[in-house]
């Protein structure tokens, strides 16, 4: 996290670029301790913490939500990546971003470091009316975590 701050605060403070990071129930403390330690000025920005949903634990066998009353924290999942966009929506983030007038979000994983918004791309997306844009690259076999691109193949 330390590389993924350090890049991103002169950008932050010397634009009109805002800066959230999406964290779970269990990494939000986590990463509020670190900021406070090193990066605090961020903790003054509006909206700089996105935290997901929670998704119920589902047992195997039932089918049904985990109980477990020693530790109720251990029923529940982050959803993963796929939650942005409702825990956008669900947590008021996204009309206040629109009410502020932000047009375009660039989403990145921060395990990629090297993850940059190429003006490039940003320029063919806005001329292009598109509502979604997705930069993806081809894996090899030893790739073995994270998510995955699906093909929907209509009439054939």
């Amino acid at each position: 996290m330390h590389c993924l701050l350090h890049n991103i605060t002169n950008i932050v403070f010397h634009t009109q670029v805002k800066f959230i990071l999406m964290n779970s129930f269990s990494t939000s403390d986590d990463t509020k301790e670190h900021l406070l330690q090193q990066h605090a000025d961020l903790l003054s920005e509006s909206d700089w913490e996105l935290v997901q949903n929670k998704s119920p634990k589902i047992d195997a066998n039932t089918m049904q939500p985990v109980t477990y009353p020693p530790a109720p924290d251990m029923e529940w999942c982050p959803p993963g990546h796929g939650d942005l966009y409702p825990a956008m929506l669900g947590s008021g983030i996204l009309q206040r971003l629109v009410d502020g007038g932000i047009t375009y979000l660039f989403v990145s994983n921060s395990d990629n470091l090297g993850a940059t918004l190429d003006l490039k791309m940003l320029e063919y997306f806005a001329n292009s009316g598109a509502a979604f844009l997705m930069e993806v690259c081809v894996h090899g076999s030893v790739y073995v975590t994270g998510g995955w691109v699906g093909d929907w193949w209509v009439g054939g």
